[in-house]
């Protein structure tokens, strides 16, 4: 049986190291329309860590697992907190990171079996990299392990909308990825039982997140208008977040 975090490790450092800086760019541009596109979700799990008393950017550490080049570490720096270190099982992914932002700390480390010891950092957070792994339940429950006080999972949600026009199999050279898809339910079950205890607390954010096609649809508008247009696209769909295709999980483990 192939290893399958091998061969994914392998895809990963083709793509980083054969597409340079400019395919990544998005990450760090001053555009107000990509950077609203691309921090929302961020946001909201800021949001929900003040609303949870659990936020004091100022003295927390914060890892990003599966960082790849640094976008979120960044996002992260800027907004206040006291350290925070970009992971990744990339060394090609480390490097452009360490290029974008030097600012920041880079881990090369397997998102499934990190070597670091429990409690290494405040706030363990993850976007967009638990459903490229093998086995996504593994690299969940190393966040809670390895985090002191919080984990923010923004993932994929499990529902009607994502198994009907969502993307099941992702293949990437040799790599072929299933998209794992969460829910509060399954969340809740997973922290509890890694925790084995009562005194957790599992929040979950439910919400729309179609980038590319909302920044298509304002692209036809002259360019002052289209950060207005994005916001009301989504606004039109806060009240129908309950079915939403993405999900922005924050649990606290010691509630």
């Amino acid at each position: 049986m192939t290893d399958g975090v091998e061969t994914q490790r392998t895809a990963f450092e083709e793509t980083y190291g054969a597409s340079g800086r400019t395919r990544w760019a998005f990450h760090y541009t001053d555009d107000p329309l990509t950077r609203y596109l691309r921090d929302r979700r961020l946001k909201t799990a800021l949001r929900t860590l003040e609303a949870l008393g659990h936020l004091d950017a100022a003295d927390q550490s914060v890892l990003v697992v599966c960082g790849g080049v640094g976008g979120e570490g960044t996002f992260l720096r800027r907004f206040g907190f006291r350290e925070v270190t970009v992971s990744d099982f990339s060394t090609e992914a480390l490097e452009l990171c360490r290029r974008f932002d030097p600012h920041l700390k880079t881990h090369l480390l397997d998102a499934e079996q990190m070597d670091l010891p429990a409690s290494s950092y405040d706030i363990v957070l993850v976007q967009d990299g638990l459903h490229h792994l093998p086995r996504p339940v593994l690299g969940f429950t190393e966040m809670l392990r390895v985090a002191r006080e919080a984990v923010v999972v923004i993932e994929p949600h499990e529902g009607l909308v994502g198994r009907m026009i969502g993307t099941e199999w992702e293949i990437q050279g040799e790599a072929v990825n299933y998209v794992f898809r969460w829910n509060r339910g399954f969340l809740e079950q997973c922290t509890r039982s890694y925790l084995l205890s009562k005194d957790v607390k599992v929040v979950v954010n439910r919400l729309w997140d179609h980038n590319s096609v909302v920044a298509k649809l304002v692209s036809r508008l002259v360019p002052p208008l289209r950060l207005s247009a994005a916001r009301l696209v989504y606004a039109a769909l806060r009240p129908v977040a309950s079915a939403g295709n993405m999900m922005v999980g924050v649990i606290i483990k010691h509630g």
